[in-house]
């Protein structure tokens, strides 16, 4: 029985592959979404797979069978992949619980922000950084210390593997530790420490093992974001590795070849561990659909609803975390609005630039200078001008993204949750678990693509047209993986024990939604949405780097000159796209800029969620360490002198630590 159930999950992921492989002739058609064609070229799709003869892959003029051409280049991919995965999972369970195993909080804290900082920094810009790195090694010794970017027929392993590995061990790395101490305040925890249990025993014999099963459903998000990534790092290598086979022939067949074959190997590992594990307890509460879609809230009611969300978001100011992020965040939009009402042209163009006596001191692109900052782009574009004026729409519009992914996703988890069968909701979970193991980046670029490249002419669709497209593409993209996502969060509260005692109390849905599930919930939505603001960026980084821009791609060229593609918007991401030709040139000024200014905005999310998150562990009562990082240090060096504990261990004396001294 269950491995008909994996058999059919697995065709309903297929299922799923096959409606995305046909995705870019709803705009291919007449108007914006031509649905007759979509379903016309399904149906020659589904044709052509039950024509094995049909699979096949355009290669130099010729036809060749698509699996036996692609299973090479998939090899290759997979092996970096796998490789990355290794290295970085491997190091963050030897670097949390190093990091769990330190005396001090001093180093404890050092490492969580390092690694932190290190979680900001997008991958395409750690790809750069060790190209940089590797030749300016080489100007300054004449030492190559190892090859970055593939040539003719060599293959390269180390350099890809090392830097995809970075952000699985870093993610990881913050999951362990947050699920340690999560562990540490259950009741077991306690009982075992007031028996004598060491504490290394605690943590190998007992913690660690009942937290590798949600570290390893964890994973899945992890893995999900490496496939992007394998996307961009191939790019910067010039690996010849499964995703530019995609690129070169953009069929709707080879489009669902290249994603079946990439989904496969991951949903046999994580389906077929769930396949020989047993299934989760059932839920302890199962409510009747009874008044909440039948009674309309009273406006008293809705009044309420309003002022105890804003007492709730005042809480959040009081957290300094949180008000630095936001303040960043905040400041930033105020200075992009700033700037284009106040200038009349957003972004200014040089051609030449001369000095007071008329002589040419640079042509474009211009490095920066006392006359130009930051200096220009290829095209002649202020970089200064550009990251002013396109902050407003990046960071906007990844927060209307983040948004709509949690609104809907919300608004369908409730009756997910709530109300939804349990077998139909395991059938919904799986399909939509076949979303974890396809490169969000690909599909968004097969999608994408048809509306927001433009022609010699113009584009086909207005910028409003390209706008809500490419926003309601990147959100419905993910939207049901975030409804999964909280719908299992509402089940986990419908689980405790109070939840019984308010439904046998005679609880209708409507109060129990807002009186026991919304306090328990309104925290982790707003941890969701700083992820997916933070994933939105990711994602226009990554569609950046292939010219597609928020809003669209210009190009421009005559018969005599074709100049670089640039964004009508001049979001941040239309500077990404010239990261290889600035590594290549030497024009290092043209990208680094905006790299910057990603990783400021990304630090400023981070400070919100863990804002929020510390918030949170204050209303449900976790002691947090209050202690600046430079007493810690001054502390630390105190009691190192004397080599004995001084105050500094009663100050910002967590549970965790206080679990450990005790055991200790």
């Amino acid at each position: 029985m269950k491995l008909w159930k994996f058999l059919w999950y697995y065709l309903l992921g297929v299922t799923g592959i096959v409606a995305l492989s046909t995705a870019p002739f709803l705009v291919r058609g007449e108007g914006l979404f031509d649905v007759t064609l979509y379903f016309e070229e399904t149906g020659r799709l589904v044709e052509h797979f039950l024509k094995p003869g049909s699979w096949t892959y355009q290669f130099r003029g010729e036809e060749l069978n698509a699996f036996i051409f692609l299973w090479d280049p998939f090899l290759y991919s997979m092996t970096i992949l796998f490789g990355a995965l290794a290295i970085g999972f491997s190091l963050a369970v030897l670097l949390a619980f190093l990091t769990v195993f330190l005396p001090d909080t001093f180093f404890r804290t050092a490492i969580k922000r390092l690694l932190g900082f290190m979680e900001a920094i997008p991958d395409l810009m750690v790809a750069f950084l060790l190209q940089f790195l590797v030749v300016l090694f080489y100007k300054q010794t004449g030492v190559h210390l190892f090859p970055f970017v593939t040539l003719g027929e060599n293959r390269l392993y180390a350099a890809p593997m090392a830097v995809l590995a970075i952000l699985p061990m870093i993610t990881l790395f913050r999951i362990i530790v947050l699920l340690i101490e999560e562990e540490m305040t259950k009741h077991y925890v306690a009982f075992a420490q007031s028996k004598g249990l060491r504490y290394k025993t605690l943590i190998i014999t007992h913690i660690f093992r009942n937290i590798t099963n949600s570290a390893f459903y964890h994973s899945k998000m992890i893995v999900w974001g490496s496939l992007s990534s394998l996307f961009v790092i191939e790019y910067m290598f010039n690996i010849n590795g499964i995703s530019s086979y995609i690129l070169d022939d953009f069929r709707p067949i080879v489009i669902a070849t290249v994603l079946i074959i990439v989904f496969t190997p991951f949903y046999i590992i994580y389906q077929g561990a769930e396949l020989f594990t047993p299934p989760p307890a059932a839920t302890g509460v199962t409510i009747k659909p009874p008044a909440i879609w039948g009674k309309s809230l009273k406006t008293g009611t809705w009044r309420s609803a309003v002022r105890k969300g804003w007492k709730g978001v005042g809480a959040h100011f009081k957290n300094k975390k949180f008000l630095v992020g936001f303040s960043v965040i905040f400041l930033i939009l105020v200075i992009s609005i700033g700037h284009s009402l106040m200038q009349e042209e957003d972004v200014r163009n040089f051609t030449l630039i001369y000095d007071e006596e008329g002589k040419l001191v640079s042509s474009k692109p211009h490095p920066p200078s006392e006359y130009l900052l930051l200096g220009t782009d290829w095209l002649g574009y202020s970089i200064l001008d550009q990251l002013l004026a396109g902050a407003k729409f990046t960071i906007l519009f990844a927060g209307l993204i983040a948004f709509l992914r949690i609104f809907l996703g919300f608004l369908l988890a409730i009756p997910y949750a709530l109300f939804v069968p349990e077998a139909v909701k395991k059938g919904v979970e799986r399909f939509v678990d076949g979303f974890h193991y396809l490169p969000l980046s690909i599909i968004a670029l097969i999608l994408l693509r048809p509306v927001l490249i433009g022609s010699t002419s113009g584009f086909e669709y207005t910028l409003t047209e390209r706008l809500v497209f490419e926003v309601l593409v990147l959100t419905l993209l993910v939207f049901p993986l975030v409804m999964v996502l909280i719908g299992n969060e509402i089940s986990l509260v419908m689980r405790q024990d109070f939840m019984t005692s308010a439904v046998v109390l005679g609880g209708s849905a409507r109060h129990v939604l807002g009186r026991h599930i919304m306090p328990h919930l309104r925290p982790k939505l707003g941890i969701i949405f700083g992820q997916q603001f933070i994933q939105t960026l990711l994602i226009f980084i990554h569609l950046g780097l292939f010219q597609l821009f928020l809003g669209g791609t210009s190009v421009m060229y005559d018969a005599s000159y074709r100049s670089p593609p640039h964004s009508v918007t001049f979001e941040w991401a239309g500077l990404v796209s010239n990261t290889r030709e600035a590594f290549m040139t030497g024009h290092y000024w043209v990208v680094v800029p905006v790299f910057l200014a990603f990783i400021l905005v990304i630090i400023a999310m981070q400070l919100i969620v863990e804002g929020i998150q510390e918030v949170q562990q204050e209303r449900v009562g976790i002691y947090l360490d209050r202690t600046s990082y430079w007493e810690r240090f001054r502390f630390w060096r105190k009691d190192y002198g004397k080599k004995k504990h001084s105050q500094s261990d009663e100050l910002g004396r967590t549970q965790f630590e206080r679990v450990n001294k005790k055991s200790s």
